[in-house]
């Protein structure tokens, strides 16, 4: 990395460290501190201390203690943002450990082999900082080392479950998504390193889109054959199914023959950071240490690039055999969405299609689920459907969704209910093909708030510039 490229990437680099900087009081003029203590003065005369009336119906009080005090309930976080949920302390725990039993992903540790690992970890950073300091710059090398220092204590990632009620119950339990949150892990630091790196080799595959606004203006330049139509997939567990070692070897070999296409960073600080990172999954459920010998855990913060280049590699080479009958595919992390070219013989058809699925499955025992081609199907939060061979979108919405947006006595700033309603209508207009979609969309918007307590005249105001802000 020449200057100039080091220069733009510490411009754009979110790796930095909140300074704890202090003037010297000798150098700061007299008049200061006049100044500074009448502004004080003020203030507290603007402001003064007071009881703030609870925010909380009586009834919703009353409610909530009654879930609070009992001893058998916990309230984790449900997938896809559907809210909260209660379950019972067993439940969960059970859920959990459903996961970790999982021999062939995880390893139940003492805490002695637990802390031998992280030991055993931190000398191979270090050594990683030492050989590469100056090739990540000062910026990053402090970054790091003061995130080990942070979590040198208690440096294990914390294990929790997303509940999946969109899915149903299967065999008498709810589904769960295994989170593992590295925020206090010992490698958390160079993990955030490895992202900065990795997103923008993820941007550059052929498949990589960034989100539905830009899925929809690609969506926009088709123009679609009798004979093709719409098809999904979706990769069953795909951070957990990400076997690491065979993983490593081929990103390790597609980024080192693809240099000259990655000006960003140094190859082979981030080849070598690679496996300290994706071998060095150390966590904690409770009092159970365990460590992360095959996946990827979501929670991670290169999870999501990392899912996007592996199977990216593999790909590629689909795409080739397939460009005929697949003129069309994106892929989001686990979701893809393409265009397939339906043969008019149906038995011609079905060997086809079967071949292709079989291609798509032949990545290291990872599986997808998928979608017959049709005219009509959802992906993301997009109905994508077929009319007279163009496309048209608008939204979707899981049944699930309870709308738990902000109360009017929540204690939120003002300007987060103006940001909802600026987002919301935005994505509306964007999103849906027909005018009169969205405005249906954005009426169902205001009564759903009203029903959370907003009033009306309160609403329409924010609602009339947020439609400025959309045009």
């Amino acid at each position: 990395m020449d200057d100039y490229e080091y220069d733009q990437y510490q411009s754009r680099s979110k790796l930095y460290i909140k300074s704890k900087w202090k003037p010297n009081e000798v150098d700061l003029p007299s008049w200061c501190f006049g100044r500074l203590d009448r502004f004080i003065s003020k203030v507290r005369r603007i402001f003064k201390q007071r009881r703030a009336k609870s925010n909380l119906l009586p009834y919703q009080k009353e409610l909530l203690e009654l879930l609070l005090n009992d001893p058998e309930l916990i309230f984790p976080e449900t997938d896809k943002g559907l809210g909260p949920c209660a379950v019972t302390y067993d439940q969960y725990v059970e859920a959990c450990l459903k996961h970790l039993r999982n021999t062939e992903c995880y390893d139940i540790l003492t805490e002695e082999e637990a802390r031998q690992g992280i030991e055993e970890l931190e000398i191979l950073i270090e050594a990683w900082l030492h050989d590469y300091r100056k090739s990540i710059g000062e910026h990053a090398h402090k970054f790091i080392q003061q995130h080990m220092a942070a979590n040198a204590a208690s440096p294990f990632g914390q294990f929790y479950a997303l509940f999946k009620i969109h899915k149903g119950m299967k065999d008498g339990a709810w589904p769960t998504r295994p989170v593992c949150s590295d925020v206090t892990s010992l490698a958390h630091g160079l993990g955030k390193w490895v992202n900065e790196q990795l997103v923008p080799i993820a941007r550059q595959q052929k498949s990589y889109f960034k989100d539905s606004f830009e899925l929809k203006k690609r969506l926009d330049t088709l123009v679609l054959q009798p004979n093709e139509l719409l098809m999904t997939c979706d990769a069953d567990s795909m951070y957990t199914n990400l076997q690491t070692e065979p993983n490593l070897r081929e990103v390790t070999e597609y980024i080192g023959s693809n240099e000259h296409r990655f000006k960003h960073c140094n190859i082979n600080a981030l080849v070598e950071a690679l496996p300290l990172v994706f071998r060095s999954n150390y966590f904690k459920f409770g009092d159970i240490y365990c460590h992360q010998k095959s996946g990827t855990a979501m929670g991670t913060p290169p999870a999501p690039p990392w899912a996007t280049i592996t199977f990216a590699i593999h790909e590629e080479k689909i795409l080739q055999k397939w460009s005929e009958l697949l003129p069309f595919y994106l892929r989001f992390i686990d979701d893809g969405i393409g265009v397939w070219r339906v043969d008019a013989d149906p038995a011609v058809f079905q060997q086809q299609w079967a071949e292709f699925k079989s291609d798509m499955q032949q990545w290291y025992g990872l599986t997808w689920t998928f979608t017959e081609p049709s005219n009509t199907v959802d992906f993301m939060d997009l109905t994508i459907s077929i009319v007279d061979g163009k496309i048209e979108t608008t939204i979707f919405e899981k049944s699930q969704n309870l709308y738990l947006y902000i109360p009017p006595h929540s204690s939120h700033p003002r300007g987060v209910l103006t940001g909802l309603i600026f987002g919301q209508v935005l994505r509306f207009r964007r999103l849906c093909t027909h005018r009169h979609d969205a405005d249906t969309k954005i009426k169902q918007f205001i009564q759903r708030l009203m029903a959370r307590g907003h009033q009306k005249n309160d609403l329409l105001p924010i609602f009339e510039r947020a439609e400025i802000n959309a045009t």
